[in-house]
C-alpha cells in the first residue's frame, strides 16, 4: 500500500494532468455537441455549422484546460500580465499539438491508408506526451520549478 501511495505522490502532477485531460476531452465533446445542436437551429449553411462548432468548442475547451491546468495540475500563481503570457504560451502549445495531431493522422490516412479512427488512436498518446512536456517545460515552467 505504501508503494502505491509513494507512486501517487511521485507522479502527482502527471496524474493530475491525465485527470484534467480526460475531463477536458469530455467537456470539449459536450460543448461541441451542444454548439452543433444550437447552431443547427439558427444557421442554414451545414458546412458553417460544423466548422463553427469545431472552432468554438476548441476555443472553449482550451480555456477550460488552461483554467484547470493552471490551478489544479501545475498550481501556477501567475497573475496579471504574467498570467496573460502564460496563457499565450499555453495556447501556442495546444495549437502546436493540434497541428501535430492533424499531420500525424493525415500522414497515416494518406500514405498508409489507415482508417482515421485507428490513426487517431495512435496519434492521441503521442500528442498527450508531447502536450505534457510542452505544458510542464514551457507553458507553466515557473509553476513547475516552484514545486
Amino acid at each position: 500500500m505504501s508503494l502505491f501511495v509513494g507512486l501517487i505522490q511521485k507522479f502527482q502532477t502527471e496524474i493530475k494532468f491525465l485527470i484534467v485531460g480526460a475531463w477536458n476531452t469530455l467537456f470539449g465533446i459536450i460543448v461541441f455537441i451542444l454548439l452543433l445542436n444550437f447552431l443547427e437551429r439558427v444557421l442554414i449553411n451545414q458546412r458553417l455549422i460544423y466548422l463553427l462548432s469545431i472552432f468554438l468548442s476548441h476555443f472553449i475547451a482550451v480555456l477550460n484546460a488552461y483554467i484547470f491546468h493552471k490551478f489544479f495540475t501545475f498550481q501556477s500563481k501567475e497573475k496579471g500580465i504574467a498570467a496573460l503570457h502564460e496563457f499565450l504560451r499555453f495556447s501556442s502549445s495546444y495549437l502546436g499539438t493540434l497541428i501535430l495531431n492533424l499531420v500525424i493522422i493525415s500522414f497515416m490516412v494518406e500514405f498508409f491508408e489507415m482508417q482515421p479512427e485507428i490513426s487517431g488512436a495512435i496519434s492521441i498518446p503521442i500528442c498527450v506526451v508531447i502536450t505534457y512536456f510542452l505544458l510542464s517545460k514551457y507553458s507553466f515552467k515557473k509553476a513547475v520549478k516552484k514545486q
